[in-house]
């Protein structure tokens, strides 16, 4: 009884291991499918949100209609901040400046220069 308990055990991995060698192909088959497709993904991701700021080149830029324009009025956003030309954003008496690469959207969200969200909650 034990040696058909064996026997059934290594069969069923046997199939299970058939299976996901199966599953693998079918996976690379589909990234293949979605690497062909990412081109045109990309060039829609790559478009600039209307209302993003970032400081570039030491100056602050935000972008309208898709392209940078250099900011020539301090800016408030949805949450209260306030985007001064130099780069300084402050609320209430807290005040930081943006580094070279980081960003703050029109909703007040600050990102790094990779586009990910900063720690906020000191605000």
């Amino acid at each position: 009884m034990k040696k058909l308990f064996c026997l059934a055990t290594i069969a069923f991995f046997l199939v299970a291991c058939a299976d996901s060698a199966t599953d693998e192909t079918t996976a690379s088959d589909s990234t293949a499918a979605t690497t062909e497709t990412a081109p045109a993904a990309t060039d829609t991701a790559t478009a600039i949100k209307d209302g993003l700021m970032t400081m570039k080149d030491g100056k602050m830029m935000i972008a309208k209609n898709g392209a940078w324009e250099e900011m020539k009025e301090p800016v408030t956003t949805a949450n209260g901040r306030t985007v001064a030309v130099n780069g300084e954003v402050s609320k209430g008496d807290k005040k930081r400046k943006l580094e070279e690469g980081q960003m703050i959207d029109a909703d007040g969200q600050m990102m790094d220069k990779d586009g990910k969200l900063m720690d906020n909650t000191g605000w």
